[in-house]
């Protein structure tokens, strides 16, 4: 036991803090664990263990939310992704893992910037649902980031919160399946990130549990600001570090 703390002390913690977010906001469980992780695992190894911690937590919550999840929207957001995987999958395979690495840290910076600062109007109609579930499908596969796209999407919808969180779960939940099957069809071993992810399965059900417990006393946006700018300074020195090698 001595150990297994010792050797995964960061990242039981990174997955306890990501999971205890999501399950208060709906949303930052990938975007704080696919960089921070990759400062403990290969970024390509990193991007399939965050995206089977993700798929363990978002079915056990999908579950629980599914009476408010806006499954309408999840059929257009899915046949999207599907689309948009085929693409994740070339950026995956044709480069290093220092570029990943790069990409993940891009991603999360533009996503912060925008839900921060910008005010983005997006008109919600099947189009743009395909095109929000395509992007996704891209960034899901090749970085394992698929929530950005939706957090600028849902932004512009009259969706109640407890509706975006749980369908953005959901989303998450169907998609992240499916781009597991697709990393197994295409070759991709993913057995080492699932015996790792079991690992960490016990920070991922206690970030979850906790976050459920105090969800109705703390003010959720505080403390998503908080890790936002947490966020913002661990990303930011890690594009700078990648760059100057």
């Amino acid at each position: 036991m001595e150990q297994y703390l010792a050797a995964h002390a960061g990242p039981l913690m990174v997955v306890f803090v990501a999971s205890f977010l999501q399950s208060i906001t709906g949303f930052g469980l990938v975007m704080i664990m696919a960089p921070l992780l990759m400062m403990f695992y290969d970024p390509k190894f990193a991007v399939i263990l965050v995206i089977l911690i993700a798929s363990f937590g978002n079915l056990s919550q999908a579950l629980m939310l599914r009476k408010e999840t806006a499954f309408h929207m999840i059929l257009w957001l899915f046949v999207g992704s599907l689309a948009g995987q085929p693409l994740g999958h070339l950026f995956y395979r044709s480069f290093p893992s220092e570029f990943i690495r790069l990409w993940v840290n891009v991603i999360v910076l533009f996503s912060i910037t925008t839900m921060l600062i910008a005010n983005w109007k997006v008109r919600q109609c099947r189009r743009n649902t395909l095109i929000t579930g395509a992007i996704a499908g891209v960034t899901s596969v090749s970085a394992g980031i698929g929530g950005p796209p939706l957090l600028i999407y849902f932004a512009s919808t009259d969706m109640t919160p407890a509706v975006l969180r749980a369908t953005s779960i959901t989303f998450f939940a169907v998609c992240n399946v499916c781009v597991l099957i697709s990393y197994a069809v295409t070759g991709v071993n993913v057995m080492p990130a699932f015996q790792e992810a079991v690992m960490l399965l016990p920070a991922l059900l206690s970030g979850i549990g906790l976050g459920y417990v105090v969800f109705p006393h703390i003010p959720s946006k505080l403390f998503r600001k908080i890790l936002f700018v947490v966020l913002y300074i661990v990303c930011s020195y890690s594009v700078y570090t990648t760059l100057i090698k």
